[in-house]
């Protein structure tokens, strides 16, 4: 897809982060854009951001881990401009770090709810439209944790490995099809996924946050550049940051010496 003029692009989790600047790059490129947050406050300066510079959108609000919602977003996408050529289901939250066995229950589900069931729900209520263009894509976002395992991060990479794995799947079943699938592994942005993770503030947390932003070496107009140049080339695999070029690298050719490696260097809080 090599350009983005007056096609409708649908972005999740456009509150901030690469979220937001995929929404204000794209309409800088002439795309329609089709916005959701879980936060309505910042939905909302993101759209103003982007009709102030003179692009077009919509938005709303909502959690991508509700279906009814997601499938009402669809069809209200297509109410209003008739077609959807881009899904990039983008909404993700992450989680403190903790053993598999201390993480709650209930963290474990809302993780999987929110960057799981988002992307699968995401992808099935536009998949039919997309399938109706002449050129569309579908655009997951997974991690550098759907490449390597990380202790600590049980949850979060049990979601970002369903999401290669889901991605993977489709692009085989739509092979041949005008649908380009895309996986997008992103090693460490600057973004505020950290910050935003749900709970009460606390030291462990602005820790956790500070440590990430240190080691996060690209920043979140880059990973969209980055993203969108994909779109444009139909990669069907897109790596974000020297540091998932080189896991990504290692993972495959020492699937099993990496843990070695991570075990000297990651220490599990509760194992």
């Amino acid at each position: 897809m090599k350009s983005f003029q007056d096609k409708v692009v649908v972005i999740t989790g456009a509150g901030s982060g690469m979220g937001r600047e995929l929404a204000l790059q794209l309409s800088a490129l002439g795309a329609r854009v089709a916005l959701n947050d879980w936060n309505a406050a910042m939905l909302a300066e993101t759209l103003q951001a982007v009709e102030k510079a003179g692009g077009k959108g919509m938005a709303s609000n909502f959690d991508v881990g509700d279906q009814a919602a997601v499938f009402g977003f669809a069809e209200a996408v297509m109410a209003q401009y008739g077609q959807v050529d881009v899904v990039i289901n983008n909404a993700g939250i992450a989680m403190e770090r903790r053993s598999i066995a201390n993480t709650p229950m209930e963290e474990f589900e809302r993780v999987i709810r929110v960057n799981l069931w988002g992307v699968i729900y995401g992808t099935l209520a536009f998949l039919p439209h997309l399938k109706a263009r002449p050129e569309a894509a579908v655009v997951n976002i997974s991690s550098i944790f759907g490449i390597i395992g990380y202790g600590g991060q049980g949850a979060y990479s049990t979601t970002k490995f369903g999401v290669r794995g889901f991605t993977e799947t489709l692009r085989q079943e739509l092979h041949g099809t005008p649908i380009a699938v895309t996986c997008v592994h992103p090693g460490g942005v600057k973004t505020g996924i950290i910050r935003n993770i749900p709970g009460e503030a606390s030291a462990a947390k602005d820790k956790f946050a500070s440590n990430f932003e240190k080691i996060a070496a690209t920043t979140a107009a880059d990973a969209a550049k980055t993203i969108i140049r994909g779109i444009q080339n139909k990669q069907n695999r897109v790596l974000i940051g020297n540091d998932a070029r080189l896991m990504d690298a290692v993972a495959r050719l020492f699937p099993t010496l990496y843990e070695r490696i991570l075990l000297r260097k990651n220490r599990v809080p509760g194992t």
